[in-house]
């Protein structure tokens, strides 16, 4: 198929110039291409030269004639028109295959399809609630483990420091203290009479101690 000329596009105007305007655009059209003005040039510029006049006389030839432009302009746009359906089945086409599901994968229900395009997203925000608990779990858990006591008796001692943490101790030691009983936090523990409950920092845990003895202090 043979591709028509734009002559509004070699003589430079819209294609809704009128007839003096496409006039005045060839006139200066032809004298700023025109052969004879180039002088001494090689002779492959003077073809080149003659090839683009013999364009900006045929477009004058075609748009300074009513008859010959008004036939112009019809093929112009009949050409126009019939290379716009298939742009257009083309970006139709495009956008379907960008909208539709996974070839042989169909969801007729339009809730279960509106869960389904959902469901990474809410994997993903799954995922990161989880990353997020582990990690604050395991940053409370790391306080003061106990240290397991070599007291033969069995009996469990600590010693509680000023910043409320506690440290496994010899029972012999002068500042330590004997654990009666532990509980954790919430539950329904109580220390028995005469023991002081004393809950360790960053610890989930009461611990039930005998009053220091004498004026020691930790």
């Amino acid at each position: 198929m043979t591709r028509l000329v734009d002559h509004y596009a070699v003589l430079g105007i819209d294609s809704d110039a009128d007839h003096d305007v496409v006039h005045r655009a060839w006139v200066t059209a032809a004298r700023l291409h025109h052969p004879d003005t180039l002088g001494d040039v090689k002779e492959a510029d003077r073809r080149d030269a003659a090839r683009r006049m013999h364009e900006i006389n045929e477009a004058w030839r075609i748009l300074g004639s009513p008859d010959l432009r008004s036939a112009y302009d019809k093929t112009r746009q009949r050409d126009r028109n019939q290379s716009e359906p298939s742009l257009s089945r083309w970006t139709e086409e495009i956008s379907e295959l960008e909208d539709s599901d996974p070839p042989g994968f169909e969801v007729g229900n339009p809730l279960v399809a509106t869960a389904l395009r959902a469901l990474p997203w809410l994997v993903a925000g799954a995922i990161g609630v989880g990353i997020f608990v582990f990690s604050a779990f395991a940053t409370n858990s790391r306080p003061e483990r106990w240290i397991p006591s070599t007291e033969p008796s069995g009996d469990r001692c600590v010693v509680v420091r000023n910043d409320h943490s506690v440290r496994s101790a010899d029972c012999e030691a002068t500042s330590s203290r004997l654990v009666v009983d532990s509980f954790e936090i919430g539950s329904l523990g109580e220390c028995p009479e005469g023991a002081e409950p004393v809950q360790a920092r960053k610890l989930m845990e009461i611990y039930c101690l005998e009053p220091p003895r004498g004026d020691d202090h930790p």
